[in-house]
């Protein structure tokens, strides 16, 4: 507590980043907020372009401060503004650091933020109450990443390493090794797979070009894959992403069968269009808050990826958009209601 009764918190603050609070003010790293009777002043490093950061204050009036929340130990509440209103985040040592600079704060909220959080605090108690965990996306992650590194250990051996063999940046011998690896290994070409080997649609959504593919991928797969695996429950996500794949394989082969194709793109795109589905139900269970929520963020990350896909003459957009194609039907196949037995519906 400051001299003047004033209580000081030390914070971090976060600029520009999806997965972390943000605030308008760009401040970023280490800082402090102090709460007065009026007003709450915010401390911290403002980041300038090629120079070097500047120390700067904020003041906002607690009487503009509305919508206070925490999540876990981050802060965050809406500034209401002559320009409307303006969201600040931060985060705090821990949670309970968290709650405590939440109880000095206005508790006021705003009609359309309190039935928006209600709505999402449901869709959490919903999906913790189906699935709590996530074991399927644990088990694809192993797969996909241990295959990788067998496949590599096979060319080069344990006592070989290197990250340009590892990226998938070697020679050209090299290159054309791990062509003749992947075919081996499974991977989906015309005249293999329209001709007798028709288990390479499955084993191709399991293998990977070079590690940056690898990286690509996984961290889709983990980003998206967890909230639809809780969503649809583990067994019926494990039927998705198969039938998905399946179907994002045949397209692929299909549209050039002499391609050498692999990866889990169609899969991945599969659940996403699994999820599409999911919530285009009338009673699916998720509150139409979440569906903005989702719908807001999925449609932009699919119009990129397909937009980026026919730009890049290496990515199999035919899998893609069979996988996508795929798990929109099978989405709707293996869809359940989250509503929970004797919670109000909504």
């Amino acid at each position: 507590m400051a001299e003047d009764g004033s209580d000081v918190f030390d914070v971090r603050f976060h600029r520009g980043s999806q997965n972390w609070p943000s605030n308008p003010f760009l401040f970023q790293g280490p800082g402090q907020l102090v709460v007065e009777p009026d007003f709450l002043v915010l401390r911290g490093s403002s980041h300038r372009s090629f120079r070097f950061p500047a120390r700067a204050e904020e003041r906002v009036r607690k009487v503009d401060i509305v919508n206070v929340r925490t999540e876990g130990p981050d802060v965050l509440f809406d500034v209401v503004g002559v320009e409307g209103m303006q969201e600040v985040g931060f985060s705090a040592a821990d949670a309970d650091a968290a709650r405590a600079i939440a109880k000095r704060l206005p508790a006021r909220w705003t009609p359309e933020f309190e039935v928006a959080y209600q709505e999402r605090a449901v869709f959490h108690d919903r999906i913790d109450y189906w699935s709590p965990s996530t074991p399927v996306i644990w088990g694809l992650l192993a797969a996909n990443i241990g295959i990788f590194f067998l496949m590599w250990l096979q060319r080069h051996g344990p006592g070989a390493f290197s990250m340009r063999t590892v990226l998938g940046w070697g020679s050209q011998v090299d290159a054309m090794l791990r062509s003749f690896q992947l075919v081996e290994w499974g991977s989906n070409v015309g005249r293999l797979t329209l001709h007798g080997q028709p288990w390479r649609l499955f084993t191709s959504m399991f293998l990977h070009g070079g590690l940056l593919h690898l990286a690509f991928n996984m961290f889709a797969l983990w980003q998206v894959g967890r909230l639809v695996e809780r969503i649809f429950g583990s067994l019926r996500f494990a039927c998705l992403y198969l039938l998905a794949g399946l179907a994002g394989s045949m397209a692929s082969v299909l549209w050039n069968p002499h391609a050498n194709s692999v990866g889990a793109s169609g899969a991945i795109f599969g659940i996403i269009g699994g999820l599409l589905a999911f919530i285009r139900r009338e009673n699916s269970g998720v509150p139409p808050t979440v569906v903005a929520d989702l719908r807001g963020s999925i449609l932009p990350f699919l119009l990129f990826n397909l937009t980026a896909g026919f730009l890049y003459p290496h990515t199999d957009n035919a899998a893609h958009l069979g996988g996508l194609a795929g798990g929109w039907l099978a989405g709707h196949l293996l869809a359940r209601s989250l509503h929970v037995p004797g919670q109000t519906r909504t």
